[in-house]
């Protein structure tokens, strides 16, 4: 199974090549950053190679075959209420409340627990240079549950997300985070969970290379394994949310 994950589209490789190329063929923005903001993305940039070393090394002592987790004895199905919202009304209330964070919407809203969730990444600042993103989760507010928003402390320069959803339990979300405005920088991806019921965002894995980008472009649970299709190539979580077991699948660098 895993050397089926490996197989990576040569098609894809060159496509990706390609938007390097044209990346990079990009002329350069001004740069309007004060010494404290340069300061800050080059410690960026040296925490995301001490994190490309990390996967590296995390990928070389994995096992070959992680086996299935064990089944976990049959338990009956928590009941929430209905939420007394549609997801039209949800969606609207959330526009109302909060029309600049739903300009930047990554997908449509969650259910979880009886509770809609929404998932975006608006804009900051840009009036004196390039703007950045940050990962923000909202709950709505509604008879049964409490109104709660989350941002994350991280900002990139590069927009966007994808998330998937397992069941009650949580919801994974893959960020690509690039830490200077600059053309040619990296876009790496961040894994992030966030559990429902407390409302907690927790980074759970970092997938990047040095050969390039790896903008994340979609993901899906299969049970308790997390597949995350970044541009070049499939990492698989085998017990995401769970535990905290390296992915499979990735090709490094």
């Amino acid at each position: 199974m895993k050397g089926m994950i490996r197989v990576v589209c040569m098609s894809a490789v060159l496509l990706g090549a390609g938007g390097a190329m044209a990346q990079e063929a990009q002329p350069e923005a001004l740069d309007t950053r004060t010494e404290e903001q340069k300061l800050e993305e080059a410690v960026r940039e040296a925490w995301d190679t001490a994190q490309l070393e990390a996967l590296a090394a995390s990928l070389a002592s994995a096992p070959a075959v992680v086996e299935d987790e064990a089944q976990e004895s049959v338990e009956k199905p928590e009941l929430f209420p209905a939420n007394e919202y549609s997801e039209e009304q949800a969606t609207e209330l959330m526009r109302a409340a909060d029309p600049e964070a739903s300009a930047f919407l990554v997908g449509p809203p969650v259910q979880l627990r009886g509770c809609w969730y929404f998932i975006s990444t608006p804009a900051q600042g840009g009036r004196w240079g390039p703007p950045v993103f940050r990962l923000t989760i909202q709950r709505l507010g509604s008879q049964h549950c409490e109104a709660k928003t989350v941002v994350n402390p991280m900002s990139s320069y590069y927009p966007g997300a994808v998330f998937a959803t397992k069941e009650s339990k949580g919801i994974a979300i893959a960020v690509p985070m690039k830490g200077t405005p600059s053309g040619a920088g990296l876009v790496h991806t961040y894994v992030y969970s966030i559990e429902p019921k407390k409302m907690q965002l927790r980074q759970e894995g970092f997938l990047g290379t040095f050969r390039g980008s790896t903008t994340p472009r979609a993901m899906h649970f299969e049970g308790n394994r997390l597949h995350v299709d970044v541009w070049r190539y499939v990492a698989v979580y085998p017990r995401f949310l769970t535990h905290d077991v390296p992915p499979g699948g990735v090709i490094f660098p």
